[in-house]
């Protein structure tokens, strides 16, 4: 079968390892023929990754980049108070939601994007797609290559009128406007025609949806785009060759960590992001503190894999490591070298880490939202805490810290096997047999 994944991210980094790990999946099977399609350029070396620009385009559009950038700062010397289109614009969006302006905006032809493909797909998954793939693509290349298209929701841009997360804006449950990352009280604003136009090309687009969790399952079925398309659940492709228990002190020698402290992990690419939420984790830590005693607090320490915000680990309550950006390698040992490890998000359909780190074997505490609503159960692979409350947040890493030795390795075992059982390589092909055999069945 020839399988085409359609991503913007690079696939060997960060988000992107999302569509690698599929591909590899699904390479596995004997008869398929994978391939991914990428808008970001690079020499990568698995020949299976295609690029949408050639090489030319790339040289010839970063010298284009650039000759922008000095007319810009050109513009700013002579005229102080001089902005961009695009920065007068991010001044009317609240930075929060991700929101994407115009929706209906086309990057690249479908006949390009098939002809770069290089063969003509039967099933089609599209993870990523900001700046790379609109909704009129989709249908057009359902149309010229009858492929059966699965979309793969990484976050809730598909279904939304712009916004990658809508925090409470209940506004892609009708035709979104009055938007308040627009800061809109207008019903025909740009979230309006973004929704009109989205709804216009899927409602006609041979597409189902693929969730990976109870938490975008409850989006979904509020969502007013998807309501009469096929909803599947088929968890995220994870490499449970990488993301497995490890030697623990092997790992902290590697990252040169204290051998005998307890560590706990927090890893974003970003720890700045709000929704990441390391303030709340700063605030639940700063309530583990209070609550344990002076041995206890002596003998945590925190590390954290991502991008350093210094005016925010300062604040931390206790000693810690910024590790910086790890590659998927470095981030199984990281795992692999912590007792705990904690999910503050307050808005995301996952995170992938969570389900990491119950792979590697180590019990997570996190708020109950994304994907820990169907994988953290407290006392038997974690403590889920009530959305934004740090105290009881506080409370479940204190709950983990203080188990016996027995007790922890009992936790950390049911960690093992329960993310094995939902995401070994048998039951992933089984999601794909039933998706397919329904697309099938339906044609």
């Amino acid at each position: 079968m020839k399988i085409l994944i359609l991503t913007y991210t690079n696939p060997i980094n960060a988000s992107g390892i999302v569509a690698y790990d599929l591909l590899i999946g699904l390479s596995s099977v004997d008869g398929n023929d994978v391939r991914i399609l990428v808008r970001e350029w690079d020499k990568y070396e698995d020949n299976r990754i295609v690029t949408i620009e050639t090489a030319f385009e790339h040289y010839l559009y970063a010298i284009i980049r650039r000759i922008k950038r000095f007319r810009k700062k050109t513009l700013k010397f002579i005229f102080n108070n001089y902005k961009t289109k695009d920065e007068k614009l991010k001044e009317k969006i609240n930075s929060d939601y991700y929101f994407e302006y115009n929706m209906s905006e086309t990057f690249y032809s479908t006949k390009k994007i098939l002809r770069r493909a290089g063969f003509r797909p039967e099933i089609i998954f599209v993870l990523f797609t900001p700046a790379f793939i609109s909704f009129r693509n989709l249908h057009e290349i359902s149309i010229l290559s009858s492929a059966h298209i699965f979309l793969y929701l990484m976050d809730m841009a598909p279904f939304t009128g712009g916004c990658h997360y809508a925090w409470d804006c209940t506004g892609y449950h009708n035709k979104c406007g009055n938007c308040p990352a627009l800061y809109s009280n207008l019903e025909n604003d740009q979230s309006r025609i973004n929704w009109e136009f989205k709804n216009k090309f899927i409602q006609n687009t041979d597409l189902s949806v693929i969730y990976g969790s109870k938490w975008h399952y409850e989006q979904l079925l509020n969502c007013s785009l998807f309501s009469l398309k096929k909803k599947l659940k088929i968890p995220l492709r994870i490499n449970t060759e990488i993301f497995k228990p490890g030697e623990r002190d092997l790992a902290r020698e590697y990252f040169n960590l204290p051998k005998e402290m307890k560590i706990i992990l927090f890893a974003a690419v970003k720890i700045a992001d709000k929704r990441k939420g390391f303030i709340e984790l700063i605030e639940a830590l700063k309530c583990l503190k209070h609550n344990i005693s002076n041995s206890e607090i002596n003998n945590i320490h925190i590390i954290i894999a991502g991008q350093d915000a210094p005016e925010l680990t300062s604040q931390l309550p206790f000693p810690h490591k910024v590790l910086g950006y790890l590659n998927h390698n470095q981030l199984a040992s990281a795992f692999q070298a912590t007792d705990i490890f904690v999910s503050p998000v307050i808005e995301d359909s996952g995170p992938m880490t969570v389900i990491q780190s119950l792979l590697c074997g180590i019990p997570v505490v996190s708020f109950d939202i994304g994907v820990a609503q169907d994988l953290v159960i407290n006392g038997q692979t974690g403590y889920k805490a009530v959305l934004m409350d740090s105290e009881g947040f506080a409370n479940g890493i204190q709950s983990i810290l203080e188990l016996d030795e027995i007790s922890y390795r009992d936790i950390r075992s049911n960690c093992a096997k329960l993310s094995i059982e939902m995401f070994q390589k048998d039951k992933f092909y089984e999601y794909l047999k039933f998706a397919f055999s329904e697309v099938f069945k339906k044609n």
